[in-house]
């Protein structure tokens, strides 16, 4: 600091117009809220490399922020510094490498010892980052994407060619202070403060920077090397070479599963695919909304996160590393499936960090050492990674159950390590149109799924210049897992860990992690326009209902969701009935038959197939209601203890099913809000004691029918396995049996009464429900596996 200011006064001033000329910084956050400064304390910026540029653009930008500037100096007490800054890491001479801070900067020790002389005063050191090339404006040149930030600390001609070629798109991060005076106060003498105070900001320096531009990657053939002689992987070669007698096949089989699994991460292509993306998306949609993003960058610097989405789509990891890169953090490492390690393809995605795993690892222990301590070294190194909890993507449009594996391996890696804690982050991704529809439905009437190739990925081309709507990426609320191992184990900190034998608890903590996962990711729910008028028409006889009708529902349902809202994180489209009747019109997902009574809109037999993919990402928001319009059309007058208590009995078995996050306490006062609701729009009548149904011939009853008709198609298959449970009778069927009974009967009763297509005996619902059955003790299996 001294040498830069005893530099000539001109070439300051030049070097200030200079960069006022090629810089324009984008500020993170843009103001001071919420990052505790007081500014009528003093305070001393920190900043990691020494960079004559770096201090002269936060210099300009702190003002911006309302901070005061470094340049104005700092005064405690009898001691006065010219500048409010020091660095961690000093500068050498030009042909030496930036070393580490090895002495006391003068400033720091200076005030340690003015605050040890001044009682009651403080200093907030408040760390400031500076990156180039990571603005979120869109990139439109290779050679910027080439001279992109990254862990290298680069030299002059390197800086100076930084500052030129990506000089628009610098971001400096401010971050919260960290009080000097409570560092002192451990009582460290005062070169151990400074050490400490180093440390401290060293990490924070790389985690900042990790969650910004991603960990710092070694080349991979190193990496691949280190895998394989770590520990667990060496004794598995060992264990298979003595099993074969031929160790150095043993070997080359290892290394052979550890490529094929290892991303090959760039940072440069990953910027390129940034491009394409863009352009991509462009192509397809019309518009793409991203939401909570925040909830994101609150736990990216101090956590290993790992992102999971529900899987409705091969553009789901597109679509969430595009919006984490341009909101300002790292892609993450994909999980992928196998199937997509295929010629051309591969690469790409392996590039863009996407590491394979086989579907399973039955019977293959090598295989599983070896992934299992790649997962490992991606935690420990730094690495955000996503992966899909339910295994694979969804053709009905409902969550799937949660698939332990990726979980498992998981915990298992963080109660080895137990350095970072690691944070889950559910992401609820929602389609207005889905590219794999058809091919979904297909597969539901049992056309065989279709292998993965680059002459079907050529194929996907040829819908770019179709228009798949809007699409929306809805960022839920995090999931600490120490938080989680605290509800389970709470000694857990105490216990060994041995991962050869891991604890009987650490199952079950796993199975309630899932289902946590889960249930937040339909917390997060999204409601589209085509969502929402796909759950209003499906619940029609005919799929058909008059314009006007159908606009009054619409409204209902968007008041119904803001009186009874599902979650503070739920995201519900503004528009209103008519703008999403006129909307979808124009999407071209419904029709219209012009009457001189009234227009009528309707679904033909092809489109209500596909639609009910997009009523299921929502129907869990209207099972309470639907349920409670139910129970007062079967009854026609019903009391209100009795209406709360039989959907009590029934809600477990749609809390399975739907992943619904109310617990059985609150149920009770959620059913009290729906009718009030429904009481006060004039779809119930009703007093304290009891409800009722209006006539039937009014206009609301229709209404009433129609939400009824949400939940029809669930109680249906309720109704279907315990009516073959009773008629087979007790022990005479195992679960396996009931569920092949079920699906074959809802089958038939499909055909014969065209229920809503293939979804309807899809095999997976029987097994939740059956399951739930014996969760709750309503069925037991006996020794032999029968039910009773």
């Amino acid at each position: 600091m001294t040498r830069w200011l005893g530099l000539d006064i001109l070439f300051l001033w030049l070097s200030r117009q200079f960069l006022k000329l090629v810089v324009k910084a984008q500020l993170q956050p843009d103001s001071t809220d919420g990052l505790n400064i007081d500014l009528d304390k003093p305070i001393c910026y920190v900043l990691k490399n020494e960079s004559l540029s770096d201090y002269l653009i936060f210099d300009r930008e702190a003002h911006r922020m309302g901070l005061p500037t470094p340049s104005t100096g700092l005064t405690l007490g009898n001691t006065t510094l010219k500048s409010a800054a020091f660095f961690l890491s000093p500068k050498g001479w030009v042909w030496q490498r930036k070393k580490l801070m090895q002495s006391p900067p003068k400033p720091l020790t200076a005030l340690i010892q003015e605050l040890r002389e001044t009682a009651g005063s403080d200093i907030q050191m408040v760390p400031v980052s500076l990156f180039w090339g990571r603005a979120p404006k869109r990139e439109n040149s290779f050679f910027k994407i080439i001279f992109s930030d990254n862990w290298r600390v680069p030299g002059m001609f390197g800086k100076f060619l930084l500052i030129l070629i990506q000089g628009r798109q610098a971001v400096i991060h401010v971050d919260e202070p960290v009080s000097l005076r409570e560092v002192m106060e451990e009582g460290l003498e005062d070169d151990l403060t400074v050490r400490k105070i180093g440390r401290l900001f060293r990490t924070h320096f790389r985690r900042r920077r990790e969650a910004f531009i991603g960990p710092d990657l070694s080349h991979r053939r190193t990496l691949l090397n280190t895998l394989l002689h770590q520990p667990r992987v060496a004794a598995a070669i060992k264990e298979a070479s003595d099993e074969s007698g031929k160790p150095a096949k043993t070997w080359r089989k290892a290394r052979k599963y550890a490529k094929e699994i290892a991303a090959d991460y760039s940072h440069s292509i990953i910027q390129l695919y940034d491009l394409v993306l863009t352009w991509l998306w462009d192509k397809i949609y019309e518009g793409m909304v991203v939401n909570g993003l925040e909830r994101v960058n609150k736990v990216a610097t101090d956590n290993v996160v790992i992102f999971v989405p529900c899987h409705r789509s091969h553009i789901d990891y597109l679509l969430l590393s595009y919006f984490l890169f341009k909101g300002g953090s790292a892609a993450p490492h994909i999980a992928a499936g196998v199937n997509l390690n295929m010629p051309v393809i591969g690469p790409i995605l392996r590039r863009g960090g996407a590491f394979f795993m086989r579907r399973s690892f039955k019977g293959d222990k090598l295989y599983g050492a070896v992934f299992n301590e790649y997962l490992n070294m991606m935690f420990d190194r730094g690495f955000s990674v996503e992966y899909f909890v339910e295994g694979g993507r969804s053709r009905t449009g409902r969550l799937l159950p949660p698939r332990p594996g990726m979980l498992a391996m998981t915990v298992r890696s963080f109660l080895r390590s137990r350095r970072r804690n690691f944070v889950f982050v559910p992401v609820h991704v929602s389609y207005e149109k889905v590219l794999e529809a058809g091919s979904y439905l297909g597969e539901l009437y049992g056309k065989k799924k279709k292998q993965e190739s680059v002459f079907g990925v050529v194929g996907a081309m040829r819908k770019i210049n179709n228009n798949f709507g809007r699409v929306y990426i809805n960022f839920g609320e995090p999931i600490h897992l120490n938080d989680c191992l605290d509800q389970h184990q709470p000694q857990w900190r105490e216990l060994y860990y041995d991962d050869n034998a891991p604890p009987q608890w650490l199952s079950d903590t796993v199975t309630s992690l899932g289902t946590s996962i889960v249930t937040r990711i339909n917390k997060a729910v999204v409601v589209n326009p085509v969502n929402l008028l796909s759950l209003v028409l499906l619940s029609t006889p005919k799929h058909a209902m008059d314009e006007r009708t159908l606009v009054r529902h619409l409204n209902f349902c968007l008041h119904y969701l803001q009186q009874v809202p599902y979650s503070e994180v739920a995201l519900i489209t503004e528009m209103k009935g008519s703008d999403i009747l006129e909307y979808c019109e124009r999407q071209g997902v419904l029709e219209r038959k012009t009457h001189p009574l009234g227009d009528v809109v309707f679904f033909t037999e092809e489109q209500a197939l596909l639609m009910t993919y997009y009523r299921n990402n929502i129907i869990h928001l209207f099972v309470l209601v639907s349920l409670t319009a139910c129970l007062v059309l079967q009854h026609r007058r019903i009391t209100r203890e009795k209406l709360i208590e039989q959907i009590n009995r029934l809600y477990c078995f749609f809390k399975t099913e739907f992943f619904i996050h109310w617990q059985l306490d609150e149920v009770p006062e959620v059913i009290e809000q729906s009718i009030e609701v429904l009481v006060t729009s004039g779809h119930l009548e009703g007093d304290q004691m009891e409800v009722w149904a209006p006539d039937n011939r009014a206009a609301k009853f229709i209404h009433l029918n129609t939400l009824a008709n949400v939940t029809k198609h669930s109680l249906e298959r309720f109704f279907i396995t315990v009516e073959i449970l009773v008629r087979s009778g007790t022990g005479s069927m195992n679960a396996e049996q009931l569920e092949k009974a079920c699906t074959m009967l809802a089958q038939r009763m499909s055909l014969l009464h065209e229920l809503s297509g293939p979804e309807f005996s899809d095999k997976t619902l029987f097994r939740n429900y059956i399951q739930s059955l014996l969760e709750n003790d309503l069925l037991v299996e006996n020794e032999d596996g029968y039910l009773e």
